[in-house]
């Protein structure tokens, strides 16, 4: 088998507890490597081409990226990441398929397939602690003044919301979601559980995914956010639960924070809603904790 072919393939914990220290990690952390070196060169090239444009001296071509250029920029964001997600595909492919056989194999004959009713709460519940988290978190970070603090997110929070709305949605709600979650969870996560116990994985998955967005309040915010998804994910199964995590969280405080709407609230306000909103947060939170138990590796 070759080097490639090695660190695509879905081996299993038994095999993997043989290997070197150094082999383990290479088998988790290449793929990500990969999608970074190939993500930034995807990125470096549109770019390029943008510019090439731009020197064009097309006056309609320069007037319409400077009139888009927010937009153009969070495109490119998109286009860079799924493209970094399409090469290292293969890799997340064999883990989710993994991940099917296995779930089908240790499916509970007590389980009632296709109970609408049942799939609806967990949903529900999945989306509730999504929004609710996403809102509550975004509030304390904002009034303990931990995101004014921070020039780097202040570039970022710029340029995201200078994006055109709809496809601002579709950027932040379905392409960053679907593709981070592929990397992190799917793939990354995935093999780190089958390389260390079951919560040391979620707590360094949810680190590195935190630190993936560059800036100290993501990192901060992604962190926290990421331990819960992988936590959800692991004792719910099914790679659709991070993913609607995700979008539901992104999509919650774009919406809202786009049009500044929660900008002008009283310290006091601000406050008692980030509690209500942790609290809704927790309660759903400890609901599905409890009808699902954490399998520890």
């Amino acid at each position: 088998m070759t080097f490639w072919k090695s660190m695509i393939y879905r081996w299993d914990k038994e095999t993997l507890r043989l290997w070197p220290s150094l082999k383990k990690s290479a088998y988790m952390l290449l793929p990500l490597l990969l999608y970074f070196c190939i993500h930034d060169a995807a990125e470096l090239l549109l770019w390029a081409g943008m510019d090439y444009v731009v020197r064009s001296g097309n006056e309609q071509a320069v007037a319409f990226v400077s009139k888009h250029a927010d937009t153009l920029r969070g495109i490119i964001n998109g286009a860079v990441i799924l493209i970094g997600t399409a090469v290292i595909w293969p890799a997340i492919g064999n883990e989710l398929r993994g991940e099917r056989e296995a779930a089908f194999k240790q499916k509970s004959n007590t389980e009632k397939p296709g109970d609408v009713t049942e799939a609806a709460t967990k949903y529900g519940m999945l989306l509730g602690i999504a929004f609710s988290l996403a809102i509550g978190l975004n509030l304390v970070l904002t009034q303990i003044g931990f995101v004014q603090s921070s020039e780097s997110f202040d570039a970022v929070y710029r340029q995201q919301y200078g994006v055109q709305f709809v496809i601002g949605l579709l950027l932040y709600g379905v392409v960053s979601p679907f593709a981070e979650e592929a990397v992190f969870r799917a793939l990354l996560y995935n093999r780190m559980k089958r390389c260390f116990p079951t919560r040391v994985a979620i707590v360094l998955s949810a680190l590195l995914f935190g630190c993936y967005h560059g800036n100290v309040v993501q990192a901060v915010y992604g962190t926290m956010l990421g331990i819960v998804i992988a936590y959800l994910y692991e004792i719910i199964g099914g790679f659709e639960i991070p993913v609607l995590f995700h979008s539901m969280a992104n999509i919650s405080v774009y919406a809202i924070g786009y049009q500044n709407r929660m900008s002008g609230l009283a310290p006091s306000v601000a406050w008692i809603m980030a509690a209500a909103a942790l609290l809704i947060a927790a309660v759903l939170f400890l609901y599905i904790r409890r009808e699902y138990k954490l399998k520890e590796s």
